[in-house]
């Protein structure tokens, strides 16, 4: 009996359709059904349709003619969020364990749900969670404690209460997930020098506090000097205390294969860590599926383990 996987295609104004469509032609695993959720008009019209169609299904929803490539519009956020909406459906109709999404325009879905803030917060609300995160998986693995706020606003949003919290999630989620055994997690500071008290503020203060309560993290950290080869090697995962405090290194390591994992949820969901690469449609720059199929690899790995 062939397992199941819910694809939605994303923007379908970006690369979402094409990387795919790709990433499933070269995905070398055997008994995995895709289901792919969006306009099969646009999907039919990529190269790759015509050699993966008897591995996928099509959940095909109605997507306006309007929409022009690499471009954000309303109709494009549109249908995005019409498509994660039909996988939502789909997952809780038939008790599917694995979603994988492409990446969206958070401006063109604003355009028509202007709280909306990312795939992450909105899976978690539609699953009714409150301890969730986004863990990026590749060479590195580091979670963000703060996500798509503007950065004047992380240092108010960071608590004791929420950091025990997250702390707890990913040690857990790295032994049931991952299964290691002792996982091995450390936090960055967010003032420069923290980790060694030169400038130790409150935010490192509240860290300090939360290491000691839960005691399965160290730190924190200089962030400097916390993305070094050799601490790479040591630790399984870095905390970090804001959104680019993560990204950056985590891109500088895995950026054409890097995963996005959302923990907390009671399904497996992963996306590639990038971006609707609207300048990539329009030719200014290389496009790949590399992200695209490391999620999926990896959304199979977890959900089928």
């Amino acid at each position: 009996m062939s397992k199941k996987v819910v694809i939605t295609i994303g923007d379908p104004a970006g690369c979402g359709p094409y990387i795919t469509l790709k990433a499933i032609e070269n995905f070398r695993g055997k008994d995995i059904r895709f289901i792919i959720v969006g306009g099969k008009k646009i999907i039919e019209k990529i190269p790759s349709f015509s050699k993966i169609k008897k591995r996928i299904e099509v959940v095909d929803v109605n997507t306006s003619s309007r929409i022009k490539k690499g471009y954000i519009s309303k109709e494009a956020g549109k249908a995005s969020l019409t498509y994660l909406k039909e996988a939502f459906s789909l997952i809780k109709k038939e008790k599917i364990k694995a979603l994988v999404t492409a990446p969206v325009s958070k401006e063109a879905i604003k355009l028509i749900e202007p709280q909306f803030s990312g795939h992450t917060e909105f899976l978690a609300d539609f699953f009714k969670v409150k301890n969730f995160a986004m863990m990026m998986v590749g060479r590195i693995k580091v979670v963000p404690f703060t996500r798509h706020i503007p950065l004047r606003d992380v240092s108010k949003n960071i608590s004791k209460k929420d950091l025990v919290k997250l702390i707890n999630l990913v040690y857990e989620s790295l032994k049931e997930k991952f299964g290691i055994k002792r996982p091995k997690v450390a936090l960055a500071s967010i003032n420069p020098h923290a980790g060694v008290n030169t400038f130790l503020d409150k935010e490192e203060k509240i860290m300090v506090s939360a290491i000691e309560e839960c005691k399965n993290a160290e730190g924190p950290y200089p962030a400097d000097s916390l993305f070094s080869l050799k601490n790479l090697k040591k630790f399984d995962c870095i905390i970090c205390g804001y959104h680019d405090q993560a990204m950056i290194p985590f891109k500088i390591f895995s950026f054409e294969k890097g995963v996005n994992l959302t923990l907390g949820l009671p399904i497996i969901r992963t996306s590639p860590a990038h971006g609707v690469a609207f300048e990539a449609i329009r030719g200014r720059e290389p496009l790949f599926f590399t992200s695209m199929l490391e999620a999926i690899k990896l959304a199979v790995r977890l959900a089928f383990r």
